[in-house]
């Protein structure tokens, strides 16, 4: 499949190299760069750029446009500068911004609960334990997120609507917190599991 990537930092980076290494052909874009010719022809789009810099992206018209029809992977957490909180919350999410951003696309909430350092791992050959929580309003555009993911060797697991990213977003806010204020590292994320 054809997959642009917009942006090629900590998360897009590895993103990249795992997609790559599952036979999928990418084009990964900078956050100073033009992606609209390089959306046409896309099967999936990944935003992998900072919130901010997603939403102010999908908010050109020729984005847009060259957008529409097409799933929209959205990784991002709306992260204010210090890390410590979201920007966005509660009766919406940075998904659901971006979804109105995009009326004419399927936005899909995925790969936003796992540290990068987690994806960089995977791209270099260690397997990754975590699970991939994938939520969208289109159940087609779902599926086929999920199966992208599949074939990354992830787990992944349907979260349910778009709507539920407001629940999803905060988990990092957890993380950050599990991983840097509480000592436990960046290895760390969360799964969902049943009780013996």
């Amino acid at each position: 499949m054809q997959i642009a990537i917009l942006g090629t930092g900590n998360m897009g980076a590895p993103l990249a190299r795992i997609l790559k290494g599952a036979g999928h052909d990418v084009a990964s874009f900078g956050s100073k760069d033009d992606p609209s010719g390089g959306l046409v022809t896309a099967d999936f789009v990944v935003l992998a750029l900072k919130y901010e810099q997603a939403l102010a992206v999908a908010a050109q018209p020729r984005v847009a446009n060259a957008l529409a029809g097409k799933t929209v992977i959205d990784i991002t957490n709306p992260l204010a500068p210090d890390f410590m909180s979201l920007t966005v919350g509660h009766k919406t999410s940075g998904a659901e911004e971006i979804a109105r951003a995009l009326p004419q696309s399927q936005v899909v909430k995925a790969f936003n609960t796992i540290f990068a350092s987690v994806l960089a791992d995977h791209a270099d050959g260690k397997t990754c334990t975590l699970p991939v929580f994938v939520a969208g309003d289109d159940p087609a555009a779902v599926d086929a997120v999920v199966a992208l993911v599949q074939e990354m060797k992830l787990t992944a697991i349907n979260a349910g609507s778009l709507s539920n990213a407001r629940y999803l977003e905060p988990m990092t806010e957890m993380m950050i917190q599990f991983g840097y204020s509480l000592g436990h590292g960046d290895r760390v994320g969360f799964t969902l599991s049943e009780a013996a």
